[in-house]
């Protein structure tokens, strides 16, 4: 047995799974899962080095895979715009775990564990883990449909996916409605606040550049002297977006 392999990892998660549903996620757990594959503990930093942090990040990589591999059978995806790929990615990747909504509970549990923090083996790493778990799934959905966006924007998009994916996780986590429609119906408003942000942001942009371009009609009246505060105001095209 190659202790490393991708297939004793995933012999492990299957069983480790299977316990944590009613023993919690865990390193206790992890040991009774290790044990029942018939693997002595003291391999254990070989395989996961940082034990059951690390066996949540395979965890979360998996899912991941098996998201793409759902999405792939959509023969129309390629075609969708942008907005339309990443609802559909977020609907995948919440599909894939329709069946352990009490792992995806427990493991919520042990990245938000306040004890965590007093205790000499974690201290503030489950948190961590658990925001940058939300961080690899929202790059990975974003490589998936092959992003082309660099610097400020590279992260920004990823940044502003995770937010909506860690939003749409606690609605997830309580959702009972037929093929978990509530969730879908709350990532399908969170994404429209977000491109109705993106279009208010582009006016206000080009109501800028629309100014700075034609300064003498925004900022002089028709002597050439400057305009009181109050006229110059109601030259901006961007002021009615405030009015709501």
């Amino acid at each position: 047995m190659i202790f490393d392999s991708i297939q004793t990892r995933q012999k492990i998660l299957s069983k480790f799974l299977e316990l944590a549903a009613f023993d919690g996620w865990s390193e206790e757990t992890l040991k009774l899962a290790l044990k029942a594959c018939d693997i002595d503990e003291k391999f254990q930093s070989l395989i996961f080095e940082n034990g059951c942090l690390d066996l949540a990040e395979f965890y979360i990589s998996q899912k991941n895979q098996e998201s793409a591999l759902l999405i792939s059978q959509d023969p129309d995806f390629a075609n969708f715009k942008i907005r339309n790929k990443i609802k559909t990615s977020l609907y995948c990747r919440f599909e894939v775990e329709l069946d352990n909504k009490i792992i995806l509970q427990r493991l919520v549990n042990f990245y938000l564990n306040p004890k965590n923090f007093s205790s000499t083996k974690y201290g503030p790493k489950p948190l961590f883990y658990g925001m940058k778990a939300c961080y690899k799934i929202a790059n990975f959905m974003w490589y998936n449909i092959e992003d082309k966006s660099t610097d400020f924007n590279f992260y920004t998009k990823r940044l502003t996916l995770s937010k909506i994916i860690l939003r749409s996780l606690f609605v997830f986590l309580k959702d009972d409605s037929e093929s978990f429609e509530k969730t879908k119906n709350f990532i399908d408003s969170q994404i429209e606040k977000v491109m109705n942000f993106e279009k208010r942001k582009a006016q206000i942009k080009n109501s800028f550049a629309h100014a700075a371009k034609n300064f003498p009609q925004f900022f002089l009246d028709e002597n050439g002297s400057p305009k009181a505060p109050k006229e110059f105001l109601k030259t901006l095209p961007f002021v009615r977006l405030f009015k709501f």
